[in-house]
């Protein structure tokens, strides 16, 4: 069996799993938290469910650090940037180094398109 290219869920995991990679994630997704406080809850969709969840993640934001850091990488910009456009996969002796990579603008990206979906599904 032919091993899948890079980037794939072993980047995917050993990217999630690097402490560093989520202390970063959980301080964005609290810079996040700021923002979505100061929306303007008549012109912001969900406003209400936005903030309802922002209180759990700002009250225990190490609880949450672990979820959003394992949801953002599968965000294409942010497993592209660990792997180098998916020219190094990623390894344990080399996952460190590779998050590293990641940019702050697309991890608060990824937080950001991905954030309604930790509490609303489409359709239902």
């Amino acid at each position: 069996m032919t091993a899948t290219a890079s980037p794939n869920y072993n980047d995917q995991q050993l990217l999630s799993a690097d402490p560093t990679f989520q202390s970063r994630v959980r301080q964005a997704l609290l810079k996040g938290c700021v923002a979505i406080k100061a929306e303007n809850p008549t012109t912001t969709p969900f406003h209400r469910e936005r903030e309802a969840f922002v209180v759990g993640v700002a009250n225990n934001p190490e609880s949450y650090k672990v979820l959003i850091a394992q949801s953002i990488v599968s965000d294409a910009a942010v497993i592209g940037d660990a792997t180098v456009g998916g020219t190094v996969p990623l390894t344990s002796g080399n996952a460190a180094a590779q998050a590293a990579l990641v940019t702050d603008a697309h991890i608060d990206a990824a937080i950001a398109t991905n954030f309604t979906s930790f509490f609303r599904t489409p359709g239902f």
